[in-house]
């Protein structure tokens, strides 16, 4: 039997991560389809570390400047990790999973993060994702 896989949908008038919002697990996947290239880099960093805080292990990016909020992100991360190291995972194998998409179409992309997009094994504990179970 194949295991449903659970979404939320947020359509957020800027990059601003809502506050009150309540997930069903600790830690999920996220999907940023934006405009980000009228986005400041203080912005697009408030928004990304909101996420990450809430517990975001792996994210996709598509759409204009999608790689530039990717690039962002995984400065956050390789900053952290050499300092406060609050997103580190439970093992050293794990990491917070970043994906950019520009060149291909959201169809594609969505496809990717539905199928592929798996957190490392470590991240995997208080979140809706596992392995395939045979």
């Amino acid at each position: 039997m194949a295991e449903q896989k659970r979404f939320t949908v947020l359509r957020l008038q800027d990059l601003r991560w809502p506050a009150s919002l309540q997930l069903p697990n600790s830690r999920f996947r996220l999907f940023v389809a934006a405009d980000s290239r009228g986005s400041s880099t203080d912005a697009i960093s408030e928004f990304l570390l909101a996420t990450l805080r809430q517990g975001m292990v792996y994210c996709c990016t598509w759409g204009p400047g999608c790689e530039r909020l990717h690039d962002i992100l995984d400065e956050i991360v390789v900053d952290d990790s050499l300092s406060e190291r609050r997103f580190v995972g439970p093992t050293r194998a794990d990491v917070i999973m970043t994906t950019w998409h520009s060149g291909e179409s959201l169809e594609q992309a969505l496809e990717f993060f539905t199928t592929c997009a798996l957190p490392t094994e470590g991240f995997l504990s208080d979140s809706d994702f596992g392995w395939p179970r045979v």
